[in-house]
């Protein structure tokens, strides 16, 4: 075990000098709508909105994520506010709380007049203004609902410019109505079971076949590494190596980080057996650190590998 400790802190001042926490840039404000939990952030002059879509189960609480809030500082640094929201009517508060990706109707789908109605009540209640440029961003089954949701609203007149699919198919649809128009950049994990990514390269292709600005960025696994973890509030340089102690006696890596445990989906499976140190669960980290290991398995989890890129393509489809 002390070589384990003693390799990973040799490999931390090589490779995370720099590394960080991840906190809000912002305070974001917690309200509700509707009776649905919403988070937000809208600046004096949003250069656009970003509304954010949850994977199932999930909930407006998604922006706390540490690859999700990565992701929106930097957008958020450059002016854009955000908006996230729980998913569909009374039938799914419970359950799966999924989104509802079968109806591209403003006024059937109650997620989709749901969230006109919000966007309305932000337009009415914040510096938002109805002109305000709009993108989008989803994970998983929110990753296939981004897709519904841009299309509906931009064929409705609203002034989406681009969306970032993560982990979900085109909605079924927006596929049998002739595909994308909105500009999607593209997101999957190398490693994904659950959601495979040949879904997201399907997506992918099919919207380029549409005649729609794409993108696509896979991400792939890495080795067991302190990094991922640092970048949870918490965790430090100590922390991070008990963490990685913990998932190398697993047995799902060796000593040098590379896993040795296949299939991935038992690697994954087996990694959550880890007897994590005592201080995570009453620091409320399990699912943090669960997170960043799907991360450095590349299964199925939102990742930030590709904000700078992410951010690129959303500025160069605003008007």
């Amino acid at each position: 075990m002390v070589t384990i400790v003693l390799a990973v802190v040799a490999l931390f001042a090589i490779t995370s000098s720099c590394v960080v926490p991840i906190t809000p840039v912002v305070a974001f404000v917690d309200d509700t709508f509707e009776g649905f939990p919403v988070v937000s952030y809208i600046p004096a002059n949003p250069k656009a909105i970003v509304f954010v879509f949850h994977g199932s189960g999930g909930g407006a609480n998604v922006v706390h994520k540490v690859a999700t809030l990565d992701v929106l500082n930097a957008l958020i640094a450059d002016g854009y506010g955000i908006a996230a929201t729980g998913s569909t009517e009374s039938t799914e508060r419970t359950g799966d709380k999924r989104w509802e990706v079968s109806n591209l109707s403003l006024t059937t789908n109650p997620d989709l007049a749901r969230l006109a109605r919000l966007h309305a009540n932000l337009v009415d209640t914040t510096p938002l203004e109805a002109s305000t440029p709009i993108v989008g961003i989803g994970h998983s089954n929110g990753g296939r609902f981004v897709t519904l949701w841009g299309e509906a609203w931009k064929d409705a007149g609203y002034p989406v410019r681009a969306i970032w699919a993560s982990a979900g198919r085109v909605a079924n649809p927006v596929t049998n109505a002739g595909g994308l128009t909105v500009p999607t950049f593209v997101v999957g994990a190398a490693n994904d079971f659950t959601a495979p990514p040949g879904g997201s390269v399907d997506g992918y292709n099919e919207t380029l076949a549409a005649g729609t600005a794409a993108e696509l960025h896979i991400n792939l696994e890495q080795k067991l590494r302190v990094v991922p973890f640092l970048r949870i509030p918490g965790i430090d340089v100590a922390k991070a190596n008990e963490v990685v102690a913990a998932l190398t006696t697993t047995g799902v890596w060796d000593a040098a980080g590379a896993r040795i445990v296949n299939p991935v989906q038992k690697a994954s499976q087996q990694a959550e057996t880890a007897a994590l140190p005592a201080w995570v669960g009453p620091a409320g980290l399990t699912n943090d650190i669960s997170n960043a290991v799907a991360l450095v398995l590349a299964v199925h989890q939102f990742t930030a590998e590709f904000k700078a890129e992410g951010k690129a393509f959303f500025d160069a489809h605003l008007p």
